[in-house]
């Protein structure tokens, strides 16, 4: 199901070179100093380890930003994210990796880390270097590895990372389509800071990657024919991608993105009825944490989201361990009330709000002092923000019922939204396509 189908769109269809053209082409503009073009996607990839053994046919390692200075060649390489050093098995020698990343390509074209195959070239950074595109500190052990990739070759490996290559052939081809847009949307926003070194992450947060492995014959027919389609704003005045969110299930109705992350974004103007996720394994959800687990969140959340740290009082930052969790509990904005009882949903249903009236929620939590009870701590965050915290992937809305049992937290949705899980479930889609509308516009190279 794709969100961006669902709103006044209109599809371009044109050799990939052409749709480009609605990105800048300047290489000053659209790069870093790392040699990449307009077709090149970087792809920071996740879990891999703080020791990551990198194996290829001849892999060439350079300074990514100056790779004319040094080319040293090996079968192997063995990286130490915690002591931000590389070295080679075969001579024991090593380097410290530098700020601006190293860069590893292989003569074949192809390479493993930890076992996990990845085409074209892999930068990695120190795991000191600041991620400028969620603010998050790197202050976890593992590197910050970028799969520099075409974007192309990347769409084969999302496939089936987000989807199936073996679903009905339209449902994929939409779903590509969507994909490919995103993707592309990301490239233009991530690189107008010169300073950025990825453009979209590998997991639910923008699309799920997980490299060579996951690509087929079958999926990669399908990219190939769908090459050079991208949705844009209809009646727009350019040819730029709309952010094409997509989900696995819509809850019954759709939302504007302002109702979610509080953004307006081109190309979506109104809300769509959905009846078509019904059996959507997602329609229906609870998820439950005990207070624990969400003081370890709390924690891990403070130390990597600069911006959602600022909710929280300098008193709880510097020592969250002087605090114990007894509460939570959920306020609805929209509603001239103080503090909702745990039972009260986070959202409105759309079902029966206008749009104006839904927005987003806060939950609060409530800490009282280890060492003296009777000082207590009150701490109210935007119910996106927190979601994020806590786990987004079981999370999948900030549209829950919230209860507090014992000293465990439950969310729970019963008949209400996902509204932005990436992601697309098989029955849902096939029969959700036929409904779409939109117009179609071909443009010849």
């Amino acid at each position: 199901m794709l969100l961006g189908l669902l709103f006044p769109i209109s599809l371009l269809f044109s050799p990939f070179l052409h749709v480009s053209q609605a990105l800048p082409l300047e290489p000053a503009r659209l790069a870093s100093e790392l040699k990449i073009g307009p077709q090149t996607v970087r792809v920071k990839l996740s879990d891999l380890g703080r020791v990551m053994s990198i194996r290829g046919t001849d892999l060439a390692l350079s300074l990514a930003k100056k790779p004319e200075l040094g080319n040293v060649r090996a079968d192997e390489w063995i990286v130490d994210c915690k002591k931000s050093i590389i070295y080679q098995p075969a001579t024991n020698k090593s380097r410290q990796i530098p700020r601006s990343g190293i860069l590893i390509e292989s003569l074949s074209g192809i390479l493993s880390v930890n076992e996990r195959r990845f085409r074209e070239q892999i930068v990695i950074y120190p795991k000191e270097l600041l991620s400028p595109y969620d603010d998050s500190v790197r202050t976890n052990p593992q590197c910050l590895v970028v799969n520099h990739i075409n974007l192309e070759k990347y769409l084969e490996s999302v496939v089936n990372g987000e989807f199936n290559s073996n679903w009905a052939e339209a449902a994929v081809e939409a779903q590509v389509i969507a994909a490919r847009t995103y993707a592309l949307y990301q490239m233009k926003e991530m690189r107008k800071d010169r300073g950025r070194v990825f453009d979209v992450e590998s997991t639910q947060k923008d699309q799920v990657y997980l490299g060579l492995d996951r690509a087929d014959s079958k999926g990669s027919q399908i990219v190939a024919k769908t090459k050079g389609m991208i949705l844009t704003p209809k009646n727009g005045k350019n040819l730029d991608p709309i952010k094409a969110f997509y989900h696995a299930s819509c809850g019954g109705e759709t939302l504007l993105p302002e109702q979610v992350w509080g953004a307006k974004f081109a190309g979506f103007t109104k809300r769509v009825h959905c009846p078509f996720s019904t059996g959507a394994p997602t329609y229906s959800w609870d998820y439950r944490m005990t207070f624990k687990d969400v003081e370890t969140r709390i924690a891990r959340g403070l130390s990597v989201d600069l911006t959602g740290r600022k909710a929280w009082p300098e008193i709880y930052i510097q020592n969250p361990k002087r605090w114990f969790l007894v509460g939570v509990a959920s306020q609805n904005k929209s509603m001239e009330e103080p503090m909702l009882k745990s039972k009260h949903a986070l959202m409105i249903s759309t079902a029966h709000a206008d749009s104006d009236d839904v927005r987003a929620s806060d939950i609060t939590f409530e800490f009282v002092e280890r060492t003296n009870i009777k000082h207590k701590l009150t701490v109210k965050m935007n119910a996106y923000t927190a979601r994020n915290w806590l786990d987004p992937a079981k999370l999948k809305s900030t549209w829950f019922s919230l209860n507090t049992v014992g000293r465990s937290v439950v969310f729970q949705v019963q008949d209400m939204a996902s509204e932005c899980a990436n992601g697309v479930q098989n029955a849902w889609v096939k029969r959700v396509l036929p409904a779409i509308k939109f117009s179609l516009s071909i443009t010849l190279a």
